[in-house]
């Protein structure tokens, strides 16, 4: 725990929230020179597994920075979503991907491996520090802190808000949030069990939908939406719980299945929240705070670390200089936006997993029925995954905003890195010339660090953000 009387009092940028997104945009930051604290209530970071899956588009970025090795190391590949059906899922291995696969990695363990990231690059990290307060005023703002019952002020030129779905930031500059609670129970276990193999898995029935997915070391996350009341089910009583969950798996799933040494059991509701706004003035929001959804598709995280990606490098330009303050505001219709599209996806799961009735058994049926040709279920892929089409990836059509892809480079004197990802590592933007193609006409207006670079795969000339989208 930090002492409070230890912080600085003035500093570029202070990001509330100690969690992945946090720690994400607190080493972007740090790579850019801008010196920022992270302030995160918990004094310790918690050990429970919340969110599981990074998708392939987060470990591309984690590619960008050179960190994406000791994160697919300690993870468990997952080679494709399942869809409710043994004979339908959405396959992640055909994806146009160095990582043709979703990771299985607690969140504590992504935490960890973010945390190195962010003090590798400067950050000072503050646990055990609470927001309590905060001004905005014409050029900086300020937060009121407190740390083990003392309190102190620290101004900063921006604030980053990445404190979760109740964020106190996003509440004290006044950003309203819509909220919309989903009507249907999921229950949700993380517990050891013995199945193979170490595969998500799902099947639905008339009782209810189950969702397997492995940690790959003999635990499993058990979902499960029970399509008839739980007048069963009793909250005050584990045992009970437990021995109605088990009863509830094996009559879904028609198989013996036994959940031994449950670590994590719980019921809730899913919700959609959404911040009418990402910025305010001084006030930046990104992750759970500006966005939450249910974890159908493993989205939640890896949206948030998306974010963090974009804003990173103009947060950094807005502080260094404040003209480029017209960045964030791009940041937040972007993001914004992106955000929308995830919200429809994963409602458009919740209501195919847990509509209980007729209807929902129709349309499970007729979707399943859609998504049995393989280029459906190959999009759906690229879709959980945070990856664009084929096309976009390919180099035939650039579009603004579009992730891109990684391609080889050709190694100069004056060159070395050998993939485009690879040259992303510097922070800069990348201008991607063909091997006999004219330079890109928006090349010298570029007014941020930028590197040139050649590649015989490429047929066009393009600019690509620090955060791997084209400009």
């Amino acid at each position: 725990m930090t002492d409070v009387a230890a912080l600085p009092d003035e500093v570029q940028v202070a990001v509330v929230g100690g969690g992945p997104v946090g720690l994400q945009l607190a080493g972007e930051l740090g790579l850019r020179g801008i010196g920022c604290v992270v302030l995160e209530r918990d004094v310790r970071p918690p050990q429970a597994t919340r969110a599981l899956v990074l998708h392939s588009r987060t470990l591309e970025f984690f590619d960008m920075r050179g960190i994406a090795e000791p994160f697919v190391a300690h993870g468990h590949r997952y080679w494709h979503y399942p869809l409710g059906s043994d004979r339908s899922i959405a396959p992640f291995s055909a994806l146009d991907s160095s990582f043709p696969y979703a990771l299985a990695l607690p969140q504590h363990r992504t935490t960890a491996l973010l945390e190195e990231y962010a003090l590798k690059n400067g950050a000072l990290i503050a646990r055990g520090t609470e927001v309590v307060g905060m001004r905005q005023h014409e050029g900086s703002a300020e937060l009121t802190v407190r740390s083990s019952g003392r309190v102190r002020r620290i101004c900063a030129a921006y604030i980053a808000g990445c404190d979760g779905a109740r964020s106190t930031v996003r509440r004290l500059s006044g950003i309203a949030a819509s909220r919309t609670v989903h009507p249907y129970d999921v229950i949700s276990v993380d517990a050891r069990l013995d199945f193979e193999p170490q595969q998500p898995w799902s099947h639905w029935g008339p009782d209810g939908m189950v969702l397997l997915l492995p940690f790959g070391d003999g635990r499993w996350r058990v979902v499960l939406y029970p399509y008839r009341r739980l007048e069963a089910y009793d909250t005050q009583n584990d045992a009970r719980d437990a021995a109605w969950v088990q009863e509830l798996l094996c009559r879904i799933t028609g198989r013996e299945l036994a959940l031994r040494e449950i670590e994590w059991l719980s019921r809730y509701r899913c919700e959609h929240r959404h911040a009418a706004r990402y910025r305010r003035h001084r006030v930046v929001l990104a992750g759970d705070a500006a966005h939450v959804h249910p974890p159908t598709g493993g989205q939640g995280l890896n949206t948030g670390l998306a974010d963090a990606m974009s804003l990173g490098w103009r947060l950094a330009a807005a502080v260094t200089e404040p003209h480029h303050g017209v960045l964030l505001d791009a940041y937040a219709e972007e993001r914004r936006r992106s955000a929308a599209h995830v919200m429809r996806l994963t409602a458009a799961m919740l209501h195919f997993n847990a509509l209980p009735s007729p209807w929902g058994h129709a349309l499970r049926a007729t979707v399943l029925t859609a998504l049995s040709p393989p280029l459906p279920r190959r999009r759906l892929a690229a879709r959980l995954a945070g990856l664009p089409g084929n096309a976009a990836r390919r180099g035939t059509r650039i579009r603004s905003g579009a992730a891109a892809p990684d391609v080889p480079l050709l190694v100069t004197a004056t060159t070395a890195p050998r993939r485009l990802f690879e040259a992303l590592r510097t922070g800069h933007h990348v201008h991607l010339t063909p091997a006999r193609g004219t330079p890109d006409a928006r090349a010298p207006g570029i007014t941020f660090p930028m590197v040139t670079v050649r590649s015989a795969a490429w047929r066009q000339p393009c600019i690509v953000g620090p955060d791997g989208h084209y400009l």
